[in-house]
């Protein structure tokens, strides 16, 4: 559905990138109206539910969500997150099969979205108990007397099946997608104990980033030890929270779903499971900060209800909150601006980021600043000497300054490390043409298409090397496969012609 959306997208804006941005901030826009009417809708709390929307809308670690184009499956999904609540909020008041039906269409889209969906079946039954008021547990809690059906725990778990099967069928196959790709990080690569770490980590350090903003990232590295303390300080936290959750559940149950809202829904990407090579993600935080947002907004009027003029207290500290939250974003939107505020700022936070500086290197060299190219590629090697990708793209830089024999040493250490990138391959053979080395060139052509045997310009420079080389048949024969390939290309076409006339002269 995210696909779908961005094809949509390029039908309408083609090339524009404003056009991408303006339907990534309608939809939060949307999102955050949906929150507010839902919430009003389920607890009769006009100011609270407004409270909630406002930080929804405005917090900083949900800039990355909106201003990255690629993250419209966050945007996209918790639109159809919200409207699923929406469709169940219905079915529980009137227990229409057909409003059920609409709860189950509806999660299967955001699922289609995003499989971050899967805990929303657990997050409906947090609803079940508040604001719905629909679980027999002890004591009965109903806000706006929204309904008046109760039932067991076993019988809400036994309505929401359809919904689990849902659930188990797409961390199926989202695990099979993710795994066939290589994107699932093996134990041997991190450690059990150190997931352990790094979830303990995340869940506090997202607490930290929601109230103390001046440590936001673009990508958090994964540690390569974790600190005993620090650790030690987030499982007291978590248990100290948890502790008071469950005590007072009965008394301020919004704390209780609050929290547990934002430990479920965390729990596909807190890194248990661990997918790409980072420790923790701002844009992980776009649905389970909600949670959060209720424990306040619900929990700070009762906490300041006991002293003198409490309620003004509230709506101070509120309006504080929210305008600095609003200011925060507003600095964090300007980081989004292009690749060279995104990722110089990403190497400002962190040191170590060799990706950012390889990133900056490669618009460098986009723009044409080639010495400044050189030095973001050397940076990144630097820092991780075995990252091969710096080495083919400063040797593409070299090979534009006419630096050959520079260039063809880069592409020779990145093979080194990687004798099966295709790209190092190919670019070591066009160097090696410009030497006129021809029969080397052939032999890293060669290569380069067992790894990618469908690259029209891999077989359309391999078709030169072995016309050089006088092998006027074979270069044909790769001529026609990148035309076959590619059969617009002019370039193609001249020399599938040019061949052909060479064949018939040879006769």
């Amino acid at each position: 559905l995210t696909w779908l959306s961005l094809i949509l997208d390029y039908n309408l804006y083609g090339d524009n990138a404003g056009g991408y941005h303006i339907t990534n901030l309608l939809f939060h826009i949307a999102n955050t109206l949906l929150l507010f009417f839902l919430l009003n809708k389920m607890t009769g709390a006009l100011y609270r539910s407004a409270f909630v929307a406002a930080l929804f809308a405005l917090h900083p670690l949900h800039v990355e969500s909106v201003a990255w184009v690629s993250e419209r499956k966050d945007v996209l999904s918790a639109f159809f997150w919200i409207l699923t609540m929406w469709a169940y909020a219905n079915y529980s008041r009137s227990q229409n099969w057909k409003q059920y039906m609409i709860v189950i269409f509806l999660f299967a889209l955001g699922l289609m979205a995003k499989p971050m969906l899967v805990t929303l079946p657990f997050i409906l039954l947090l609803m079940d108990y508040w604001p719905l008021g629909r679980m027999k547990l002890g004591k009965n809690i109903s806000v706006n007397d929204f309904s008046t059906e109760k039932k067991s725990l076993l019988s809400l778990l036994l309505e929401k099946m359809p919904l689990f099967l849902l659930t188990l069928f797409s961390c199926v196959i989202t695990f099979v997608a993710q795994n066939k790709y290589h994107a699932v990080i093996s134990l041997q690569d991190i450690s059990l104990s150190q997931r352990i770490c790094n979830t303990l980590n995340s869940y506090a350090g997202y607490l930290e980033k929601t109230f103390w903003f001046h440590n936001l990232g673009v990508f958090y590295t994964y540690p390569d030890k974790f600190n005993s303390l620090e650790v030690a300080g987030a499982v007291i936290l978590i248990i100290l929270l948890t502790s008071l959750a469950a005590i007072f559940i009965k008394k301020t149950p919004y704390l209780a779903v609050g929290w547990f809202w934002y430990l479920g829904t965390l729990i596909p990407v807190i890194g248990l499971v661990q997918v790409g090579s980072q420790a923790m993600a701002d844009r992980y935080t776009y649905i389970p900060l909600i949670g959060i947002f209720i424990m306040l907004s619900w929990g700070l009027p009762v906490l300041l209800s006991g002293i003198r003029y409490g309620k003004y207290v509230n709506l101070f500290v509120a309006t504080v909150f929210i305008t600095t939250v609003a200011t925060a974003s507003y600095h964090r939107v300007q980081i989004w601006e292009n690749n060279f505020t995104l990722f110089g700022h990403a190497i400002e936070f962190d040191k170590r980021k060799y990706i950012a500086y390889h990133i900056l290197g490669y618009n460098a060299a986009k723009y044409g600043d080639n010495e400044k190219a050189l030095y973001y590629y050397y940076e990144t090697l630097k820092i991780n000497p075995k990252y091969d990708p710096a080495y083919v793209h400063a040797g593409n830089v070299l090979q534009k300054m006419g630096k050959l024999d520079d260039a063809i040493n880069c592409y020779l250490k990145a093979l080194r490390i990687n004798n099966k990138s295709a790209e190092a391959q190919y670019n070591l053979g066009i160097a090696l043409i410009l030497k006129n080395r021809f029969p080397e060139a052939i032999n890293h052509f060669t290569e380069s298409l067992k790894i990618n045997p469908d690259d029209a310009d891999v077989h359309n420079n391999l078709g030169i090397a072995l016309i050089k080389t006088g092998k006027i048949k074979e270069g044909l024969g790769h001529f026609q496969q990148s035309l076959h390939l590619n059969p617009d290309n002019l370039e193609f076409q001249k020399n599938v012609s040019v061949a052909l006339n060479m064949v018939k002269n040879s006769r």
